[in-house]
């Protein structure tokens, strides 16, 4: 499994992406996302499963999106998003490890990102539910850098990490005699 931590290094005005398992830390610049991002995320979304069901493929991708945050396929771990205060290391080198050219192929079981940097190609070969954990990744750091996309991340991106049942129990308010102590019978 492919893990990767995202990162926004304010003094570079760049993100900065680790791939765990390929030991590599790579950078992307305010201009690279701006000019990939939003075609990434329509092909991603134009190949999202279940077309014959006749519904839009915003609405798939959504559909799809909350799956891969909230359920667990049997035999597999759910989600995991963590926040932190990671660095991107010493040995990472926002000049060798620049992405100058990000390309994708999607496919409904799918996605491969090909990273090319000045040292040498990354390429990330992740599920559906693998990119959809990217996405998210990536959207949380996007909102550290106020870069003001130009088109803003749809709807199912943007959405609340916590499921809506466990939302409104936090929401409710706590019963008034929670702090009296227990009396024994």
């Amino acid at each position: 499994m492919t893990t990767t931590t995202f990162g926004y290094d304010p003094a570079q005005d760049r993100i900065w992406m680790r791939v765990h398992d390929q030991d590599v830390t790579l950078w992307l610049t305010r201009r690279m996302v701006r000019s990939v991002l939003g075609p990434m995320l329509k092909v991603f979304e134009d190949s999202t499963p279940g077309q014959q069901g006749g519904a839009a493929p915003r609405a798939r991708a959504s559909i799809e999106h909350q799956l891969s945050l909230h359920e667990a396929a049997p035999g597999q771990r759910p989600a995991q998003i963590r926040a932190g205060r990671e660095r991107p290391g010493l040995e990472s080198d926002p000049q060798q490890r620049l992405c100058t050219r990000l390309t994708t192929q999607a496919t409904p079981q799918s996605v491969t990102l090909n990273f090319e940097t000045g040292a040498g190609p990354v390429v990330l070969r992740l599920s559906r539910k693998g990119m959809h954990l990217w996405y998210r990744g990536l959207a949380l750091v996007l909102q550290q850098t106020h870069w003001n996309l130009p088109e803003p991340l749809p709807e199912w991106l943007q959405e609340p990490m916590t499921p809506a049942a466990v939302r409104d129990l936090l929401g409710r308010p706590l019963p008034p005699d929670l702090d009296e102590p227990a009396t024994g019978r």
